[in-house]
């Protein structure tokens, strides 16, 4: 089979699905769709090569496929296919899978009840407050609490698009105009970070790798002890820092 008919696509409706290791049984990737044929789409050959792409490769050097499986079907609306979407991503940890993010929806996802306690229960800080320079970048998609230090920096450092040269080069003084990186989740400062200087994105060891174009990544050194971090950082009427379409953003 490689696509549904019109019957099978009406009753699925929004459904998830998962790509299953036919060898070891294992579900590697998650996703969701709305009455059509996404879920074969990853069978075809794909122009940007991923660890999704990469496991399908490796199982069809084997010549075999993937399994597919519909984890649940006929959800009444497209925000609840991505509830149930994340809250499986999350159920089997994103670092156990070729899920590239966490899914849609997750502000609300899996936590330890330290991080709930530490998110949830930090000091909230008005912006307007805050006299400082600070790059914010915000990880909602990419963070969890199963993910390691280094992978938190890199999900923080990488890999932005469009950064303006003036933001990214040193001044006369050869100092950054932005030299702290803030790393958001949820509008919580889960990390804070000294940014030593900017690269071409892909040009720096790291866990990650990307074929983005205009795209940049910096390196810089962990603050364990800045004032910020814990704290909540919320606009003036107590409301969550707005996410813009970047994913980053500036302070002052």
């Amino acid at each position: 089979m490689d696509k549904f008919d019109i019957k099978v696509k009406k009753a699925l409706g929004n459904y998830v699905y998962a790509l299953i290791d036919p060898f070891s049984d294992k579900i590697f990737y998650v996703g969701k769709a709305s009455g059509n044929n996404r879920v074969f789409d990853h069978l075809k050959s794909a122009k940007l090569e991923t660890e999704k792409t990469k496991k399908i490769k490796e199982i069809s050097l084997k010549n075999a496929e993937p399994k597919i499986e519909i984890l649940r079907y006929g959800l009444a609306t497209e925000e609840i296919a991505f509830e149930v979407e994340a809250s499986i991503i999350d159920t089997l940890g994103i670092e156990n899978l070729t899920n590239v993010v966490r899914g849609h929806k997750i502000e609300n996802g899996r936590l330890r009840l330290d991080e709930v306690k530490r998110l949830y229960g930090s000091a909230p800080v008005n912006i307007e407050s805050i006299k400082e320079r600070y790059m914010t970048f915000f990880i909602n998609k990419t963070y969890s609490t199963h993910l390691s230090e280094i992978e938190i920096y890199d999900a923080t450092r990488q890999f932005w698009t469009n950064v303006s040269k003036d933001k990214r080069t040193k001044n006369k003084h050869g100092k950054l105009d932005y030299p702290i990186a803030l790393s958001i989740y949820d509008s919580v400062v889960i990390r804070v970070y000294s940014i030593i200087d900017w690269f071409e994105a892909g040009t720096t060891f790291s866990s990650r790798k990307t074929k983005k174009t205009n795209a940049f990544e910096f390196v810089g050194n962990i603050l364990e002890k800045h004032d910020l971090l814990g704290k909540k950082i919320v606009n003036q009427d107590g409301s969550k820092i707005k996410v813009n379409q970047q994913g980053y953003g500036y302070i002052n």
